[in-house]
């Protein structure tokens, strides 16, 4: 009875260890990711409302030369657009560099999405047994941990068995 009351207290300590294990495992890598997808998340929003402004000034500058060439206007339509080369031209200079920025932000943004899945891949083994059996990733997962604690110590106290029988 000692024997059997010894091995169940310890197959309850294997069980919330190797729980703690997972646990711990888990929440750091779904922390790390999730913290630097939110960062990039803000980033990649402040960075599209700049380009979105700099194309909304580049068009109104297209428009309004636009507008004066309709009108008739060609002359002051070509002295309007003469005036603007340097501001357009500054600010095409300008959109282009910030679209760089953009650009790289959304390449951090799909390597912390590619972080993400990483960690979600570590869980991939109890997801297909949790499809086969039907049933929830967790649930599968804390029957695979009771499994194993409750079979550690039975397996070893067999062998130590079968050891000194042996002799």
């Amino acid at each position: 009875m000692l024997v059997a009351a010894l091995m169940t207290l310890n197959a309850v300590g294997c069980f919330g260890y190797l729980s703690k294990a997972h646990i711990a495992s888990a929440l750091a890598g779904d922390l790390a990711v999730a913290g630097r997808s939110a960062d990039m998340d803000a980033w990649l929003s402040i960075q599209a409302t700049v380009v979105a402004d700099l194309d909304r000034r580049i068009a109104q500058i297209d428009a309004a030369i636009e507008k004066a060439t309709e009108n008739g206007r060609t002359a002051s339509a070509m002295k309007l657009a003469e005036e603007q080369r340097r501001n357009r031209i500054g600010l095409a200079a300008e959109r282009f560099r910030e679209g760089k920025v953009l650009a790289g932000l959304q390449v951090e943004k799909a390597a912390a999405d590619g972080e993400r899945r990483k960690v979600e891949a570590d869980l991939g083994p109890v997801k297909y047994l949790a499809t086969l059996l039907g049933a929830g990733n967790e649930e599968i997962l804390r029957w695979f941990i009771l499994v194993v604690a409750s079979l550690l110590d039975p397996a070893a106290v067999l062998l130590l068995l079968a050891a000194t029988r042996r002799r």
